[in-house]
């Protein structure tokens, strides 16, 4: 697996992570081992997590695994901290609350540091100046290499960046957000949950920042959307919309022409943008040829008249 550069980030990450989130819950640990050992042995050396999955059973299996195969050295670890569904809301982001999530989490994985720290979503009633403070203090400490954050609105994001540069603070290096082939559904979306519209765009080509793309089969709603199968409730609230359904139109001629499956395409169309600023996705899977479906994407051949037929313009849709 290719390696990428981070603006910010002194050292290289795999090209593709892998979401961690339903490690040692939905997946148990055997089967979350045997998906770690594929992403592995395709030379992936990049781990996504939270403190809020599965309870904090995604962690404690990452740090059993890697213990087991003797590679924490070779891993890059994210997790994401400030989120807690027995508060309202399922907020915690205020300094207190960040301090004890960073430790539960050092603490579940069984090492003192992780390589990325990030805020799992936003408190705007919260000062910025308070959430860096803590995640300063964190690096300073060594729990923490880098930070970032998930779900911010640019607005937020500028503020956070103005109060790190006042105070000679690192800053965000990456912000985690919803990037695939579909427009969300913004009338039914659920307002903290955030994708990467055009204002979103024009934010991280102004800045650099680096995006980590979750959901990026869009929760797989394209191939339903496409056919007719029945959509989830989520599925349906979500991407059901004209122009989703011609995106999956073209996506199944695309990959029929092709010859490459509709998920190694969404894989590859990640990898492919035109964009200033450097993309990962975040892959998932729940069996094991989902998983290498996945890493197939990383080497299809996607180019740019691939791209451009893959966004309908007004009047198409």
């Amino acid at each position: 697996m290719k390696k990428i550069t981070l603006p910010g980030v002194s050292f290289p990450v795999s090209q593709a992570a892998m979401g961690c989130a339903y490690l040692g819950s939905r997946e148990p640990e055997d089967v979350a081992f045997e998906l770690l050992d594929i992403y592995y042995e395709a030379g992936g050396r990049f781990l996504n997590t939270a403190h809020e999955y599965g309870h904090g059973l995604s962690e404690r299996t990452i740090g059993k695994w890697m213990r087991t195969r003797g590679v924490r050295n070779e891993m890059a670890v994210t997790s994401k901290i400030g989120e807690d569904h027995s508060a309202p809301a399922a907020l915690a982001m205020h300094g207190d609350e960040l301090r004890v999530d960073i430790d539960e989490t050092l603490e579940r994985l069984g090492y003192d540091c992780i390589e990325f720290c990030l805020l799992h979503l936003d408190d705007e009633s919260v000062p910025v100046e308070e959430i860096l403070d803590a995640l300063d203090e964190f690096q300073r400490a060594g729990k923490i290499i880098y930070y970032g954050c998930s779900n911010w609105s640019t607005a937020r994001m500028d503020a956070a960046a103005v109060y790190a540069k006042s105070r000679g603070y690192h800053g965000f290096v990456m912000n985690e957000i919803e990037m695939n082939l579909t427009r969300r559904n913004i009338v039914n979306a659920e307002s903290r949950i955030k994708w990467l519209d055009g204002d979103y765009i024009a934010w991280h080509e102004r800045t650099g920042m680096a995006v980590g793309a979750y959901s990026p089969l869009a929760a797989g709603a394209l191939p339903k959307l496409c056919v007719g199968t029945e959509l989830s409730a989520y599925q349906n609230k979500a991407y059901n919309t004209p122009y989703n359904r011609e995106v999956a139109r073209r996506l199944m001629k695309l990959s029929q022409e092709c010859g490459h499956t509709q998920v190694e395409l969404q894989i590859a169309y990640l990898l492919s943008q035109p964009y200033e600023f450097p993309v990962f996705p975040i892959l998932g899977g729940r069996t094991q040829e989902q998983l290498r479906e996945s890493l197939r994407g990383l080497s299809c051949p996607f180019t740019r008249e691939m791209f451009e037929y893959l966004h309908p313009k007004e009047g198409e849709y």
